[in-house]
């Protein structure tokens, strides 16, 4: 999977243009708070219809503008492809691909699939399990429609189960709507425990093996899904979360929320048996978070038949050397928007590679 063209308008900083990457390696050079995040960012949006910085929208359209625009041409195993989204300051986007109005976010998932990593994707490790059940969720989300939709069936109804709880005077008014949602819960978050749990089985394999080859066979990175809920198959799993979620019913009338469930999973990341969330090092934490972000690679490659984009958001100054050459020359299939704010030593580039300059929200290549 390659990004052929990227066009934008007004997406925060960039100016109107039209960019077309190399299939391989591409390097976005230029100092800070030129546009280079903004740039791949763009690519990000058109893979999951939302930023990895910012839950608001209005927060991508240029200063003192009322719209914005981003569109991506890509080529597939199934051939090429497009998606557009337009930002209106005082109405939602609207996204369309391959020139067809979608009308819900889950007709976007699936069609252009990437892998973004970023200094602050360390937090992946370092802080609460929402950040690891998010990292789960963002590829399932990218690789499986019936995932998203579970999922986002899921959250409403933990939304109204928690509403009834804070609202009740006692329990026994509520049982009968109680069992209504905890029916919708079992229901969907059985299947979004299975799809967890497979994919971190994968996970599992791959990042060890990534990890092995990062830290030069020093350290060996073990990965394990934690969840509350059991099962083999989907009818167990669903008993077992209806089994819980009955128990814990007046716990969670005390609590006002609700205490089980696959809103409480969560990733443990072991370096020779020992949390590194909690007793790594920063170089450490870093080198996992880089492994699982490997490992995704070859995840969903596995799932859809081909490698994702990966994009590369100021990471090489967070490496050595030797892993920096590692990561630039991870595959020979792989296209790569890599921005950085220094050179790079070209003996580190082994592949095909395209460089760009960005200087006041303006991209342009740079012939050497």
């Amino acid at each position: 999977m390659i990004v052929t063209e990227i066009s934008v308008c007004n997406l925060r900083n960039l100016a109107e243009q039209t960019v077309k990457p190399s299939y391989k390696l591409n390097i976005f050079t230029g100092d800070n708070a030129q546009g280079k995040t903004n740039l791949v960012e763009s690519v990000y949006l058109c893979c999951l219809g939302k930023s990895p910085r910012t839950d608001k929208d209005k927060d991508l359209i240029r200063w003192n503008e009322e719209n914005a625009y981003v569109k991506v041409k890509y080529k597939c195993r199934y051939g090429d492809g497009d998606i557009c989204i337009a930002f209106r300051a005082d109405a939602k986007k609207q996204i369309s691909v391959n020139s067809v109005p979608i009308t819900r976010m889950g007709e976007l998932m699936g069609y252009l699939n990437c892998i973004y990593f970023s200094p602050n994707e360390i937090k992946i490790i370092s802080q609460s399990p929402a950040e690891r059940r998010r990292f789960l969720d963002i590829d399932l989300c990218q690789t499986d429609k019936n995932y998203f939709y579970s999922l986002s069936r899921y959250n409403k109804a933990l939304m109204q189960r928690n509403n009834l709880l804070k609202q009740a005077r006692t329990l026994d008014e509520i049982q009968d709507l109680l069992f209504v949602w905890n029916s919708q819960l079992a229901e969907e978050g059985a299947k979004v425990v299975l799809k967890r749990r497979a994919f971190c089985e994968k996970l599992k394999v791959y990042a060890a093996q990534c990890h092995t080859a990062l830290s030069d066979g020093k350290e060996n990175l073990t990965v394990e899904y934690v969840t509350q809920i059991k099962g083999d198959d989907y009818e167990s799993t669903a008993v077992d979360y209806m089994h819980l979620l009955d128990q814990s019913a007046e716990k969670d009338f005390q609590l006002r929320h609700t205490s089980v469930g696959c809103q409480r999973d969560d990733i443990s990341l072991k370096i020779n048996g020992i949390d590194v969330r909690s007793f790594g090092s920063q170089g450490q934490q870093r080198t996992a978070a880089l492994a699982l972000k490997l490992a995704e690679l070859s995840i969903i490659k596995d799932i859809i038949g081909e490698r994702p984009v990966l994009i590369l958001d100021d990471v090489l100054s967070e490496l050595d050397l030797d892993r920096q050459k590692r990561l630039l020359n991870f595959d020979d299939d792989l296209q790569i928007l890599l921005t950085t704010a220094t050179e790079i030593d070209a003996d580190l580039i082994k592949n095909e590679c395209k460089y760009f300059t960005i200087n006041n929200g303006v991209c342009e290549e740079k012939i050497y």
